[in-house]
């Protein structure tokens, strides 16, 4: 009807001024009403948009944190190292393998050296095992040397020249020759001293097992030339032999793991520290990843102990074990040399606490990792490569329920800027209409802003306006989103404030499944009434 009339009044007012065009001079125009109005109603978006576990995404993705399963379910995730292992690092045998041998009453008492003329060669001959030291209960098999030498000294006070060759059918060269060296006693004067060291590198090395000990055999060759001169008591030759830096290449044997493997320290879980908000989440489904990459040829069991989660405000709560544990760490075999196994334990809510642990929002996480043989194989292998690597992972699925949390999206409008001059608005009547996927009961508010963001009003007075959760089936997966519709009276002067900020607030506490395409999906319109007022026409 209002359309009807505002054409109406144009044609009436167009055709008095073609009637009367003839007699110009006798139209008054200040005859003409200035009280025309023509009132109309006008209908425009003010804001749209949609909120929803995309913004979750995109606040924590700047971090590295989110990602997804391949059913698009939502997940956190934070990855540290706790421990790394090379042997190379390690001192697993001792420097320093210090031996003596002498020789002294039994050449004097000897009845062939007694018996020689001058000239004559003699040979006293004593062979010699030597126990391998090694650090703990470890027991050394055989060794290929990377580095290392062997310092032999020697003092004569035999007033004789003559010889002195030490073997040991133990010790190989890289082509397999049994290791030799002699060494000349040229001074016969009885004040004869002598040193030598030898490179070991590449060098083999067996031992045989006595009792609880690795031992390994030298063989001295001492050889005495007649001199004519007499031994006389107190006389001797003592040889002095000296392992240093024994490096390995490789090592065979049985190595005591806890001698390789043991770390303790405290993650930092920055995921809870970056985000405190995250505190309010009560996780359905933690777990902790643990992978392990190893190349060491000893297979053996990791022990997590004294695993303890700190949450800001100094509360605690010690991980428990209730299966699985410890984990049989799985390494590579003998035909496996220089190949790493891989091992995946998991810790979840079945094999422990973990759910208690992880709720209380842990900032960091403290451990201690000690390895032990069990009933796992004693015979190992090492390499100068070999290396133990665990990483740890925790992994937060968003299968949760959730308290005080709230999404918020700033929008902005500014109905001036699209052509519409807001002071012929005299009223206003703003329509919310909303379709909410997630399947949590939430409370929306929309808050005015000023081009500062500073908070001007709300467009709902009061209460915010409750928005019911979607339906979802029992794996959590959309089946019908929730829709609402809200008429509410605004003030025409708010129009040109510029700015809305939706904030939604959770109202409820329940557990459920988070994925990526779930939504909150807005419109605002408003309806308007214009009033032209045409006075000065």
């Amino acid at each position: 009807m209002r359309k009807f009339l505002f054409y109406y009044t144009i044609f009436l007012m167009t055709g008095g001024l073609f009637l009367n065009s003839c007699q110009k001079e006798q139209f008054q125009l200040d005859k003409l009403s200035d009280e025309i109005e023509i009132h109309t109603d006008l209908v425009a978006p003010l804001l749209y948009g949609s909120m929803g576990m995309g913004e979750i995404v995109a606040q924590f993705d700047s971090s590295g944190y989110v990602g997804e399963f391949g059913d698009g379910l939502i997940y956190l995730t934070y990855t540290d190292t706790a421990v790394d292992v090379m042997v190379d690092t390690l001192n697993l045998v001792v420097d320093g393998l210090y031996t003596e041998i002498y020789f002294d009453t039994e050449i004097a008492d000897d009845p062939i050296f007694i018996g020689s003329s001058i000239g004559d060669t003699v040979h006293f001959i004593k062979s010699k095992y030597y126990g391998v030291e090694t650090r703990g209960d470890n027991r050394l098999d055989s060794i290929v040397f990377k580095g290392g030498e062997l310092l032999t000294e020697m003092e004569s006070t035999f007033r004789h020249a003559g010889f002195l060759t030490i073997s040991s059918t133990y010790i190989r060269d890289a082509d397999g020759n049994p290791y030799t060296y002699t060494m000349t006693i040229s001074d016969p004067s009885g004040n004869f001293n002598w040193s030598e060291s030898e490179d070991l590198d590449g060098y083999f090395m067996r031992a045989e097992q006595s009792g609880d000990s690795s031992v390994f055999r030298m063989d001295y060759d001492f050889a005495l030339i007649n001199s004519g001169n007499p031994v006389n008591p107190g006389e001797f030759c003592e040889i002095k032999s000296n392992f240093l830096d024994m490096g390995f290449y490789n090592l065979y044997g049985f190595v005591d793991p806890s001698e390789v493997v043991t770390e303790s320290g405290v993650l930092d879980i920055p995921i809870y520290a970056d985000f405190p908000e995250l505190a309010h989440l009560k996780l359905a489904d933690p777990r902790i990843n643990i992978f392990t990459e190893n190349s060491l040829g000893i297979p053996f069991e990791l022990s997590l102990d004294s695993v303890i989660g700190t949450a800001e405000d100094g509360s605690t709560e010690t991980l428990e074990f209730y299966s699985g544990h410890p984990f049989i760490i799985p390494a590579p075999s003998i035909d496996m040399l220089g190949e790493t196994a891989d091992g995946e334990f998991y810790i979840n809510n079945q094999t422990s606490n973990i759910q208690d642990l992880l709720n209380i929002a842990p900032h960091t996480l403290s451990y201690k990792v000690t390895a032990n043989i069990g009933s796992q194989n004693q015979s190992h292998f090492l390499l100068d490569t070999s290396r133990f690597m665990t990483e740890v992972e925790i992994l937060l699925p968003m299968d949760l329920s959730i308290t005080e949390y709230a999404l918020t999206d700033t929008l902005e409008f500014a109905l001036g800027a699209d052509g519409i001059d807001t002071s012929l608005i005299k009223h206003v009547v703003v329509n919310l209409s909303t379709s909410n996927e997630l399947p949590i009961e939430l409370g929306l508010q929309v808050y005015l802003l000023d081009a500062s963001d500073t908070v001007l009003d709300s467009l709902l007075n009061g209460d915010p306006v409750f928005l019911a959760s979607s339906e979802v089936d029992s794996d959590g997966k959309l089946l019908l989103a929730s829709e609402t519709s809200h008429n509410i009276d605004f003030p025409t002067e708010k129009l040109g404030w510029g700015k809305a900020r939706m904030v939604t607030a959770e109202s409820g506490g329940q557990f459920v499944k988070f994925y990526s395409d779930y939504t909150l999906d807005f419109d605002i319109s408003f309806y308007a009434e214009l009033r032209i007022n045409n006075r000065d026409l």
